[in-house]
C-alpha cells in the first residue's frame, strides 16, 4: 500500500466499492446511485491509482479523452463533490473529507484495502504464502472477487487499458497459484476440471499447460498429458518460432522416463506474479530531498558531530525557490525517523505577529508553554525545554532545531538565538537556519559574524544537476523526462528547484511547446498561469488568502466572501479547488499557501487601489473578532487606510507600535504612521499645530527605533525632518522633544565625515540656555553626539554636566546615557586618566538597572580601557562580554568592531592580508547599511596595512586629499605623511609648517603616530621635542589600539625616533628596549587569545 495512502480507519459508516464487472458503490450495505458516467469514471480512475494521488490535470485529460472543455476544472470539482456526498453522507460541513480527499496536485482515494474488490483482490494474489493450504485459500478468494473486466464499462477507456490488462494478467496468475496449491494438496481432478477450457483461450500461457499435463499424468492419464505439452510446443513453434520453456521440457522428459518424483504432490515453481504497479503514480507526492541528497548527506554529518561536540549552527542560504525549506524538511524527516526531538519554527512573512514568533513556535514543539514576550526570556525557555530533552536522550539522540526564513526575522528572533545558542553551547543540538541572501539585513549579517565560532557550516544552494533536475522533474508528475526536456527545464528555470517542479507540472499538463512559447522565464508569471487556471471561485479566495498573508482563517475568508457569490459553501468548494492544484494546503479552520512566492505573485498582482480596500476590510472583519492581535490590525490598518480613515488608522498603528517589546522591532510600524500622517496633510504649512505635533512624536519615535536598530542614516535625516515641522509650530518643547529624540547607547559617531552638522550644531546651541534639569541633560548627551570630534573640549564638558545632572534626578536611563556620553570624551588624552573609573561606573550602572543595550555599549567602553593598557587578553574578554549583552543595532554596530578588534590582531600577527580582507569587508557591510562609519573604516583599512607595507602614499587620490580639502585638522598629518611617502617632500613641509593641531579624541594615539612620523621624516627637530614631551606619557603604549580599530605599531618607536631627532640618544635606546618588551608581551597575549 503506497505511504500516502492512509486508510480512513474510523469512519462511523461502511463503504465498499466493486469495480470488478461494473462499478457499483455500497454505502452501510445499500447500493448508492451514481447517475453520472463521468462520476462513475472519476472513481474508476481513482480506484485504477490504488491509492495514489492522481493529479486534476491527469483526470481532466482522462476524462475528457484529451480534449477537455473551457471549464473542465469546475465540472471535475462538481463530479468530486458529488462523489464526497454519496460516499460521506453524514460528513458535517466543512470537515475535511476523508474517504475523496483533495492532496496536491489532484485527488486520492483514502479506504481500507479489503473496501474496494480489485485492491483485495490484488492483495490476495500478491500476499505470498508459504502453507498450500493458506495459498490455495488466499487464491480461490480472489477469484471470488473476480466478477468480470475491471472498471466495467470503462474497461476501454484509454486511461484504464493499461490496468485492465495488468489486472487480466493478475487474474490468470491467480487461476494458476490456485491450481498449483490445489497440486500439492492431492486435488489433481479439481486441476483438471479448471484448466482445460483455459488452454484454448491462452494457447502462450504455458504455465497452465504445465500445471494441466501434470494433474492429467496424475490422474494415470500419461497420454493426455503428453498431448497437452505436444498442443502447446506446436503453438509455440507454428505461430511464434520459439521453443517451449524449460519447465516444459522437463516435465515431458520425466513423463516420458516415468520419474517417481512427479507422483508425490510437490509444490512447484510458480508462475512470476506481476508486481503490483498502479496505472499513474505521477501525484504519489514529491520526494523531499530530490535533487539534494549531497547537502542532506552533508547535514546528517553536522547532525552526527554535535552528539561529540555539542551544539553547532548551519546556515543554508538560496533565493526565492532554492530549495531551502524543502532541504530543511528532508533533515527534519529523517532525523525524526532516527528518534531525534525536532521543533522548527517559521518567520512571518507579513507583518503582525507577535516578537520573536519562530521560538514560540519552537518552544511549542517542544512540549513546553511559553508566557514571556521579553527576548531574554523566551531564550530562558528555549533552554529550559532543550535540557529537558537532552536529559532524557543525550546519549542516544541531539536535538534539531529549525529556523526557517530568518532573512524575516526580528531583532528579537535574532537575540533570542544569539543568547540561546550563548546558553546552549554545551548540548547536542543542530540548529539550522534558512535565509535569502539578498534579504539579508545588517544584523542577520552581524548575528552570523558572532555566532561564528559554533557555525559548522554555511551550504549556499545551487541550482540542481541535470540528475537533480530529472528526479525533481519526474516527482512532480512529468513522465518521461528525456533529455530535450531537461534542457528545456534547466534553460528556463537555472535549476531552481521551485521553478523546475513549477514548469514541469506545466510541460505535463500542456506540453512542452506551450511551456517554451507561452511561460515568460519568471516563475511569478509562471504560477500566476496555474492560478488564473483555475475556476473564477477559487482565484477569488486565493487573492483573499494573499491579503491575510501566507495563512488565513477560514472564518475570516468566509467573511470577506463576496456575498453574491454562494457563501460558505462557495468558499469550502474554492478551497478545495485550490488544494488540489497544489497552491494551498488546508485544516479544519485554516489555509496555508504552499510556497510563499504564489503568495506574493497573487498579492502583487492584485490592484493597488483594490488592495488597500481589501486591507481594510481584512481590518473591520479582525476588529469584530476577540483573537486578533494589535500588530496584525496594524499590518492591515496601515496598507488600507485612506484619507478618510487616517485617524482610525493611526490610532491603530501607534498603539502596536507603543506595546512592542524592543523599541528597534518598532521601526516599520513608527514609518506607516509617519506615511499615515503625512497622507492626512499633516506636514503641510496649512496643517494645525495639534497635528504637527502629533506628527513630531511619530517622528521622534521613528529615529529612537531607526537608532536601535542601527540605520543611522535614515536616523539623521528624521530627525531633521521632526526638528524642522517642530520649529514652525514655535513650541520650544516640541523642538527640544526632536532635538533629544535619539535616545539609544552610543559608540562612535553617527555623523558623515566626522564633521559638524550646521544645522543640529546651531539648533542645540540655540536651545541650551533655555533648558534645566532632565531636559537640560538629555540635550547636552545629544550635544556631545553632535560636537565630539570636533570641539571635543566643549563636548567633554557636556559631557560632565549632563553627568552631573543626572546624578540628581531618579532616570536610570538618563543616567546611563550621560555615563556612554563622558566615557566616549575620556577616551582622548586628556580624560583619559579618567577613563578606567568611568567606564568601571558605566558597567556597573547598566548592569544594576538590566539595561543591556548600555550594558554593551558599558563593556566596549571597558574593552577600550584595557586596549589602551596593551592588555589584549582582557580586551578580548571584555568584546566578548559586550557582544552576549547586546540587541538589535547594536549587535551589527559591535560585531564590526570585534572584526576590526580582530583584524588589529592580525596586523600584530604580521598577517596583513587577513586583515586587509577584514577591513574591506567592514567597510562595504558599514556602506551597505548607511552608516556614516563604512568610509572611515575603508580609509583605515589602507592606513593601516600601508603603515606596515612601508608606504601611504598611494593614499592621496585615493581620499585623503579631497578630506584635507574639507576639514584639514582631521588628518593634516596623515596627509603630511602620505606626501612624504610619496616623495612630495616640499608639499609636505608646508602642510607641517601649519601646525595642524591633532583632534584629541579616540585617533589621537593612531594620528599622532603619523605627525610624528612626519616630523622625524623632515627633520623637524624643534617640533619634534615639543610632540615628545606629550607623547612620553603614553611609554609601553600601541600607537591606535585605544581605537580597538587600528595599531600603528609600539608608541615607544615613534618616541625613539623623536628622541633621536632630538640628539637623546640614551632616551632612543631606552625606548627601544620598551617597544621589545611590549612586543614581547604582545605575541605571548596573542597565543592566549589563540
Amino acid at each position: 500500500m503506497p505511504a500516502d495512502a492512509a486508510p480512513a480507519h474510523d469512519l462511523d459508516h461502511h463503504v465498499s466499492i466493486t469495480m470488478s464487472g461494473t462499478v457499483r458503490v455500497e454505502v452501510d450495505g445499500v447500493v448508492a446511485d451514481i447517475k453520472s458516467r463521468r462520476e462513475r469514471a472519476v472513481l474508476a480512475r481513482l480506484v485504477a491509482a490504488d491509492g495514489h494521488v492522481v493529479s486534476t490535470d491527469r483526470l481532466i485529460d482522462d476524462l475528457w479523452n484529451g480534449e477537455p472543455p473551457p471549464k473542465a476544472l469546475a465540472g471535475l470539482q462538481v463530479h468530486v463533490s458529488n462523489l464526497r456526498r454519496i460516499l460521506e453522507p453524514g460528513r458535517a460541513p466543512r470537515t475535511p473529507a476523508r474517504i475523496l480527499v483533495s492532496e496536491a496536485p489532484g485527488y486520492a482515494l483514502r479506504l481500507p484495502r479489503d473496501a474496494v474488490d480489485l485492491w483485495r483482490f490484488d492483495d490476495l494474489v500478491t500476499t505470498p504464502a508459504d502453507d498450500p493450504a493458506a495459498r490455495y485459500a488466499n487464491s480461490d478468494a480472489a477469484l471470488a472477487l473476480w466478477r468480470g473486466e475491471p472498471f466495467g464499462a470503462h474497461a476501454t477507456d484509454e486511461w484504464a487499458r493499461a490496468e485492465t490488462v495488468r489486472l487480466g494478467e493478475v487474474h490468470l496468475t491467480a487461476v494458476e497459484q490456485r491450481a498449483a496449491a490445489a497440486l500439492d494438496l492431492g486435488r489433481p481432478t479439481e486441476v483438471v476440471a479448471a484448466l482445460t477450457g483455459l488452454t484454448d483461450s491462452h494457447p502462450t500461457r504455458e504455465e497452465i499447460f504445465r500445471l494441466l499435463a501434470l494433474a492429467q499424468y496424475r490422474l494415470g492419464r500419461q497420454a493426455d498429458a503428453l498431448a497437452t505439452l505436444r498442443t502447446v510446443r506446436d503453438y509455440l513453434s507454428d505461430e511464434l518460432g520459439v521453443d517451449p520453456g524449460p519447465a516444459l521440457r522437463d516435465l515431458e522428459t520425466a513423463i516420458l522416463q516415468h520419474d517417481r518424483a512427479l507422483d508425490a504432490a510437490r509444490q512447484p515453481t510458480a508462475a512470476s506474479v506481476p508486481t503490483p504497479k498502479p496505472a499513474d503514480a505521477a501525484g504519489a507526492g514529491i520526494e523531499e530531498s530530490a535533487g539534494r541528497e549531497v547537502e542532506l548527506e552533508k547535514l546528517m554529518m553536522h547532525a552526527d558531530t554535535v552528539r561529540r561536540t555539542g551544539l553547532r549552527i548551519v546556515w543554508v542560504t538560496a533565493e526565492a525557490g532554492g530549495g531551502k525549506s524543502t532541504l530543511a524538511r528532508g533533515l527534519v524527516r529523517r532525523l525524526r525517523s532516527a528518534g531525534w526531538p525536532v521543533a522548527v519554527g517559521h518567520c512571518p512573512e507579513v507583518d503582525g505577529a507577535p516578537t520573536a514568533w519562530a521560538w514560540r513556535e519552537i518552544i511549542d514543539a517542544l512540549g513546553h508553554s511559553h508566557t514571556a514576550d521579553d527576548p531574554f526570556t523566551i531564550a530562558r525557555e528555549v533552554v529550559a525545554a532543550c535540557q529537558a530533552l537532552s536529559a532524557t536522550s543525550v546519549d542516544r539522540y541531539g536535538i534539531l532545531l529549525v529556523l526557517d526564513d530568518v532573512h524575516r526575522a526580528d531583532s528579537a528572533t535574532l537575540q533570542v538565538l544569539r543568547q540561546a545558542v550563548t546558553w546552549l553551547a554545551e548540548q547536542p543540538i543542530l540548529v539550522l537556519a534558512t535565509y535569502r541572501p539578498s534579504e539579508a539585513e545588517v544584523e542577520l549579517q552581524a548575528s552570523g559574524a558572532a555566532l561564528i565560532s559554533v557555525t559548522a557550516d554555511l551550504l549556499a544552494l545551487s541550482g540542481l544537476s541535470d540528475d537533480g533536475i530529472r528526479e525533481l522533474a519526474a516527482s512532480a508528475g512529468l513522465d518521461p523526462v528525456d533529455d530535450a526536456t531537461v534542457e528545456l527545464l534547466r534553460s528556463r528555470t537555472d535549476g531552481n528547484p521551485l521553478f523546475v517542479r513549477e514548469l514541469a507540472k506545466l510541460v505535463a499538463s500542456r506540453g512542452p511547446r506551450d511551456a517554451q512559447r507561452a511561460v515568460p522565464s519568471g516563475v511569478r508569471d509562471v504560477l500566476l498561469r496555474r492560478a488564473e487556471r483555475l475556476p473564477e471561485n477559487a482565484v477569488t479566495l486565493l487573492r483573499l488568502a494573499a491579503m491575510c498573508g501566507r495563512e488565513a482563517a477560514i472564518d475570516t475568508l468566509i467573511a470577506l466572501w463576496p456575498d453574491d457569490s454562494g457563501g460558505e459553501d462557495a468558499v469550502l468548494d474554492a478551497i478545495d479547488s485550490a488544494v488540489v492544484a497544489g497552491l494551498l494546503t488546508a485544516t479544519v479552520d485554516r489555509v496555508v499557501f504552499n510556497h510563499v512566492l504564489m503568495r506574493e505573485a497573487i498579492y502583487d498582482a492584485i490592484p493597488a487601489l483594490r488592495r488597500r480596500r481589501l486591507h481594510w476590510r481584512v481590518l473591520e472583519h479582525l476588529r469584530s473578532t476577540s483573537d486578533a492581535s494589535v500588530d496584525e490590525l496594524a499590518h492591515h490598518a496601515a496598507l488600507g487606510a485612506s484619507p478618510a480613515t487616517t485617524s482610525e488608522a493611526l490610532s491603530i498603528v501607534e498603539d502596536a507600535a507603543r506595546h512592542r517589546f524592543g523599541a528597534d522591532d518598532t521601526a516599520g510600524l513608527w514609518r506607516s504612521a509617519v506615511d499615515l500622517h503625512a497622507m492626512a496633510g499633516h506636514d503641510r504649512d496649512s496643517a494645525g499645530a495639534s497635528d504637527k505635533g502629533a506628527m513630531v512624536q511619530s517622528l521622534c519615535n521613528l529615529v529612537t527605533a531607526l537608532a536601535h536598530s542601527g540605520v543611522i542614516g535614515e536616523a539623521r535625516s528624521r530627525r531633521e525632518e521632526a526638528l524642522t515641522l517642530a520649529r514652525s509650530v514655535g513650541d520650544d518643547h516640541l523642538v527640544l522633544t526632536a532635538l533629544t529624540c535619539w535616545r539609544t547607547p552610543s559608540i562612535w559617531t553617527t555623523r558623515p565625515d566626522r564633521l559638524l552638522d550646521p544645522v543640529m550644531s546651531t539648533a542645540i546651541r540655540e536651545m541650551l540656555p533655555h533648558t534645566t534639569g532632565a531636559d537640560r541633560a538629555w540635550l547636552l548627551v545629544t550635544a556631545v553626539a553632535e560636537f565630539e570630534g570636533n570641539e571635543e573640549r566643549f563636548a567633554a564638558q557636556c559631557s560632565q554636566e549632563a553627568l552631573d545632572l543626572a546624578r540628581t534626578v531618579d532616570d536610570p536611563e538618563l543616567l546611563c546615557a550621560a555615563l556612554n556620553s563622558r566615557v566616549h570624551t575620556a577616551i582622548g588624552p586628556d580624560d583619559n586618566h579618567l577613563l578606567a573609573g568611568f567606564a568601571e561606573e558605566f558597567v556597573a550602572t547598566a548592569e544594576s538597572v538590566g539595561n543591556t543595550d548600555y550594558a554593551a555599549a558599558a563593556h566596549f567602553f571597558m574593552a577600550v580601557t584595557r586596549a589602551g593598557q596593551t592588555d589584549l587578553v582582557a580586551t578580548h574578554r571584555e568584546m566578548s562580554l559586550a557582544m552576549q549583552s547586546a540587541t538589535s543595532g547594536k549587535v551589527a554596530e559591535l560585531v564590526v568592531v570585534q572584526a576590526t578588534f580582530g583584524a588589529v590582531l592580525d596586523v600584530l600577527r604580521g598577517d596583513l592580508d587577513k586583515a586587509a580582507a577584514t577591513y574591506h569587508a567592514i567597510g562595504a557591510q558599514l556602506a551597505a547599511a548607511g552608516n556614516p562609519a563604512g568610509e572611515v573604516f575603508t580609509l583605515i583599512e589602507e592606513l593601516s596595512i600601508g603603515w606596515y607595507r612601508g608606504s601611504v602614499g598611494h593614499l592621496i587620490d585615493a581620499g585623503l586629499r579631497n578630506i584635507y580639502e574639507t576639514a584639514p585638522e582631521s588628518i593634516a598629518w596623515v596627509y603630511a605623511a602620505a606626501l612624504i611617502d610619496a616623495g612630495r617632500l616640499d608639499e609636505a613641509r608646508t602642510v607641517a609648517a601649519r601646525g595642524y593641531r591633532t583632534v584629541r579624541d579616540y585617533y589621537w594615539t593612531a594620528l599622532e603616530a603619523f605627525h610624528a612620523y612626519a616630523l622625524i621624516k623632515l627633520g623637524m627637530a624643534e617640533e619634534a621635542a615639543e610632540l615628545y614631551a606629550e607623547l612620553k606619557d603614553w611609554s609601553g603604549s600601541i600607537a591606535g589600539l585605544t581605537s580597538t580599530s587600528v595599531v600603528f605599531g609600539p608608541m615607544d618607536d615613534l618616541l625613539a625616533g623623536l628622541a633621536e631627532l632630538c640628539g637623546d640618544a640614551d632616551a632612543a635606546a631606552r625606548h627601544r628596549e620598551i617597544s621589545a618588551t611590549v612586543m614581547a608581551d604582545v605575541r605571548r597575549q596573542l597565543a592566549e587569545i589563540g
